[in-house]
């Protein structure tokens, strides 16, 4: 009996250790169990996100489109057919190996040096403001202002600016003639820069293998644009001292200069290109009418080589791999996210509630999220932006631009924790800035074609004696082909106003045709892009 009454105690004592045990080791079973749960969660994400991206990357081969950046990197070229390689300008690319430190630490001052003299007098300078008749061009450059300018930056009292114009009493031709002694410290790297232009290539040494596609140095671009300011004030000068041949000479410059970054699959080295064509667009009206015959064929020729279209394109391809999805990719790798988009200024640029969360969801998600993020990217590219541009019709269409700023302001308009659970986050960050491109990029482009013509015009008027009441009688005698109005691929409207002008216009980003109406920014100092026609017409002098 007691020995029964033992086996029982015995059973029961096992019984109860083994629910005791269990109670004691569930709490461990369930982590052991959730754990497991996140780890296949993310080997499924990481899997998922994998996968689709290299779908995407063979949907992208299969339509002749590249996922690999080095696809978009121009080739290097031999230094002495690169214009790039010039004494003034190969420095800014020569890095101390394995750091971002200039080999000659003076490299930029020194091109800096060659602006300060321009750039003091333009503090002096006031913009013109006021209705524009030109779209590109203001009125003739103010010569007199300039040269008081130049005397003022050069003086320790620096007096009342409009005082100096008035005290110093120049003709139009002395201030010519004072502002060319001014820049004439400018003179032997022009000549170094003309000399180097006869090479066949220009490719700037950018270290586009920089594991961070954020760290990528572009020095060039401001000393490019430099270089433009300087020739466009000298293009005045000496088209006011009647030096047309040295004016030409320095206008081909400029022309070249817009082209000697095109290469480059960066859209901020595109905008810069506008901006020089800008900036040359206003010498060229300024001499509209003292170019000879054979120098308005040589500009002429010139601008319709200019295809910011296709360039435009290429470059938004580029900056889809190489700054897009790179960027992502960069992020993917690091070893600590969080840290590195502090870095990179990301918690910076805004106040959103819950963006600090978006960015612990990144830091902490699946890598296979941030494939996600550059499926989706390259998505909202190639649905969004790319169509905006039609090559095959060389059209730049406004209203699929708005459908893609649509797009991308519903990604913006979600809450940052919700971009990044839908993978959109990255997509938000680094698209919008992308939106107005198209627009620069048709403006540039109706510059240019409206310059070509406006050749042809001025070449029937020397042949003529007055300009034609239709486009269609320049072509083809002074122009090969007219180019359309590349917002509606109609024709350019065209009016003769007198014997001494006309108006050549695209209706412009609003479609509208206004009656040659340019628009105006609100500040009055240059064109509205969005607003009014986008017109040529010649300066009054």
């Amino acid at each position: 009996m007691s020995e029964g009454k033992s086996n029982a105690c015995t059973v029961a004592d096992t019984g109860g250790g083994l629910s005791e045990w269990f109670h004691t080791w569930r709490f461990f079973f369930w982590l052991l169990g959730l754990v497991g749960l996140v780890m296949l969660f993310y080997a499924e994400e990481n899997w998922r996100g994998e996968w689709a991206w290299e779908r995407y990357k063979g949907e992208m081969r299969a339509r002749g489109e590249s996922s690999e950046p080095s696809a978009y990197v121009p080739p290097r070229v031999a230094d002495d057919d690169n214009f790039t390689m010039t004494p003034t300008l190969q420095p800014l690319f020569e890095f101390i190996p394995g750091t971002q430190r200039w080999l000659q630490t003076n490299a930029l001052a020194n091109d800096q040096e060659f602006y300060a003299r321009y750039l003091a007098a333009s503090s002096f300078v006031q913009p013109k403001k006021g209705p524009r008749a030109n779209s590109w061009a203001r009125g003739p450059t103010d010569l007199l202002e300039w040269e008081a300018g130049f005397l003022q930056g050069t003086n320790a009292a620096r007096h009342n600016r409009r005082v100096a114009v008035i005290e110093t009493n120049f003709t139009a031709q002395q201030a010519a003639e004072g502002v060319l002694v001014a820049l004439s410290d400018t003179d032997s790297t022009i000549e170094e820069l003309r000399a180097a232009s006869l090479r066949p290539h220009s490719r700037f040494n950018i270290r586009y293998q920089e594991d961070n596609p954020a760290g990528i140095l572009l020095p060039h671009l401001s000393v490019v644009k430099h270089f433009s300011q300087v020739l466009q004030l000298r293009v005045a000068a000496e088209l006011a001292l009647a030096k047309t041949n040295a004016a030409f000479q320095d206008l081909n410059l400029m022309l070249f200069l817009v082209n000697a970054c095109r290469d480059e699959p960066i859209v901020i080295s595109q905008l810069v290109r506008f901006s020089l064509l800008h900036l040359a667009l206003q010498s060229f009206a300024e001499g509209l009418d003292k170019w000879s015959e054979p120098q308005l064929a040589a500009l002429e020729e010139r601008f319709q080589r200019y295809d910011f279209c296709a360039d435009t394109r290429r470059t938004l391809q580029a900056e889809r791999v190489l700054f897009g999805s790179g960027m992502i990719d960069y992020v993917r790798r690091s070893p600590d996210k969080l840290r590195l988009l502090d870095q990179l200024g990301v918690t910076g640029q805004t106040q959103e509630p819950g963006y600090e969360i978006a960015l612990v969801l990144i830091a902490a998600g699946p890598s296979g999220w941030l494939h996600l993020e550059q499926l989706n990217h390259s998505r909202l590219f190639e649905q969004a932006l790319l169509p905006i541009i039609d090559l095959s019709k060389r059209e730049i269409r406004p209203g699929e631009s708005r459908e893609a700023e649509a797009k991308l302001s519903g990604v913006k308009n979600q809450a940052p924790a919700v971009q990044v659970l839908r993978h959109r986050f990255f997509a938000e960050l680094l698209l919008p800035e992308l939106s107005n491109f198209a627009q620069k990029c048709a403006f540039a482009q109706t510059g240019a074609d409206e310059a070509a013509i406006a050749c042809a015009l001025e070449r029937y008027r020397l042949a003529q004696g007055q300009f034609p009441d239709s486009l269609k009688a320049v072509a083809p005698r002074f122009i090969s082909q007219l180019a359309h109005d590349i917002i509606n691929g109609k024709p350019l409207r065209y009016r003769h106003l007198n014997d001494n002008n006309y108006l050549l216009y695209s209706v412009g980003w609003n479609e509208i045709d206004d009656g040659g109406t340019a628009g105006t920014s609100k500040s009055g100092e240059g064109a509205d892009l969005k607003e009014g026609d986008w017109v040529w017409s010649k300066l009054s002098h």
